[in-house]
């Protein structure tokens, strides 16, 4: 035991340990600092299936998606919103491995009793592909697969490029997105029940598209499943 110890007091001198979230250097021992353990933006029950909010904060008025639902652990704000920017920005894919262990627990609440028969991510544009060293979604995607053993399939693909919907105002993401996906193989999605994965959700319009193609192609049903959403 005190062995472990020294190996562990030795190690956080040269790799400490910092939270999962908000990326403080913490003791070995722990996953996340205290601020993140109390304070996390955790998204209660009940959620409206609709927009993925708590009901208390629900303003979707009942729009519907060509999504069935959307669920997510957290709201996209404070320390949340600091982690999807060291995955993202910071090029830290290892911690995908962690997001989408708290996206399985919401999946075991909201989404155990389908069946579903493939995993879907909302694709890069070409030009984001050559730019950054991963796709966020596809990694969370087949961190999924794993875990639940639904079949991985890339079949959404981006047609063109689009500017990146965090640098475009709200009310103008849906035409940013309108008519920039497809999907690659008819036959991978046709009659299929889809689970389809994105980090952040924020007015839905990315997400909305993207189902909404694999429903022209075909798909039964399609759910949604990010890391956060954002308050409207």
């Amino acid at each position: 035991m005190n062995f472990k110890k020294a190996i562990d007091g030795v190690s956080s001198v040269f790799f400490p340990k910092r939270c999962r979230y908000c990326g403080r250097v913490i003791e070995p021992r722990y996953d996340l600092c205290e601020n993140c353990k109390n304070n996390l933006p955790v998204i209660s029950d009940p959620v409206c299936g609709l927009c993925g909010h708590s009901k208390e904060d629900c303003v979707c008025k009942k729009i519907k998606s060509h999504y069935s639902s959307v669920y997510a652990p957290f709201y996209y704000e404070d320390m949340i919103k600091t982690a999807v920017g060291r995955m993202k920005f910071r090029e830290n894919p290892a911690l995908c491995s962690d997001f989408a262990e708290d996206m399985y627990k919401v999946f075991l609440q909201k989404y155990a009793d389908i069946d579903f028969d493939i995993i879907c991510y909302v694709p890069f544009s070409p030009d984001k592909m050559k730019k950054r060293a991963f796709n966020q979604s596809e990694l969370l995607a087949k961190q999924l697969s794993e875990k639940t053993g639904i079949a991985l399939c890339g079949a959404v693909r981006c047609l063109f490029d689009i500017k990146s919907q965090h640098s475009v105002d709200g009310i103008h993401r849906k035409g940013n997105v309108f008519g920039a996906y497809g999907i690659e193989n008819e036959n991978e999605v046709k009659g299929k029940t889809v689970l389809l994965v994105d980090d952040v959700k924020t007015t839905g319009a990315t997400l909305n598209e993207c189902a909404k193609m694999l429903r022209i192609y075909g798909a039964e049903k399609v759910y949604a499943l990010t890391f956060a959403v954002a308050k409207a």
